[in-house]
């Protein structure tokens, strides 16, 4: 369900971030340029590698579907397969690490389409959806986080007007807060059907038209023009 956002309150309205850290700094600095949202960031997920022993052999390319396994990769391995990526940001970020990268249109779905029939290992986190590969391995683990004292006063007190969700689990991670905040109702910017699809029903929602960063960007400042 698609809902137009509140109107904006008298002071600047604010967008909760919940992912990572480092992304979340990234996809900050845009919104204070290109919107007239303040963005707070309070994440809800730490990456930590894991220790893992990686067997190459046989493989001819690797699958990535997220930069955190791109990232993970290229400190657990100086190997540099050529790359198949969920989509074009991955892609960016394996080429900037020395791959030979391909991107999909941004779904584990079109991922899927263009990989190799073999030889290829699927690098993911510990909470995946879908392996794409019979050969796959977690390199990195989503540890859960509380929500920070500060976003969660200001979602209990509906300062926080908009949140924006770039995974599946950080989606459920959010709702479990803001289903004890009851009087709290911040739009929610999901960045593909699949993070929405992670979210309860009855909330005010509204879904990227493509599952990009930029394009989830685009519809922050339409709603929130600065």
């Amino acid at each position: 369900m698609n809902c137009v956002p509140r109107a904006a309150k008298a002071s600047l309205p604010r967008l909760l971030l919940t992912r990572a850290q480092p992304q979340a700094e990234g996809f900050a600095a845009e919104v204070r340029a290109e919107t007239g949202l303040t963005p707070l960031i309070a994440p809800m997920q730490e990456m930590r590698d894991l220790r893992v022993k990686l067997d190459l052999s046989d493989i001819t390319a690797l699958a990535f579907t997220s930069k955190n396994g791109v990232e993970t990769f290229a400190r657990l391995s100086d190997a540099r397969l050529p790359a198949y990526c969920v989509g074009k940001a991955t892609a960016t970020r394996a080429r900037a690490l020395g791959f030979e990268a391909k991107a999909a249109a941004g779904t584990a779905d079109d991922l899927a389409k263009i990989l190799p029939e073999s030889g290829v290992l699927h690098l993911h986190g510990q909470h995946v959806r879908r392996v794409l590969s019979q050969n796959h391995i977690a390199i990195y683990d989503q540890v859960a986080l509380p929500l920070s004292t500060e976003a969660q006063a200001l979602l209990t007190t509906g300062a926080i007007d908009a949140v924006a969700l770039f995974s599946p689990r950080s989606a459920a991670l959010f709702a479990e807060n803001l289903l004890g905040n009851p009087a709290s109702k911040p739009v929610l910017y999901a960045l593909s059907e699949a993070v929405a699809a992670a979210l309860p029903a009855g909330l005010s929602l509204r879904i990227a038209p493509t599952p990009s960063a930029k394009a989830l960007l685009g519809l922050l400042s339409a709603d929130f023009p600065a």
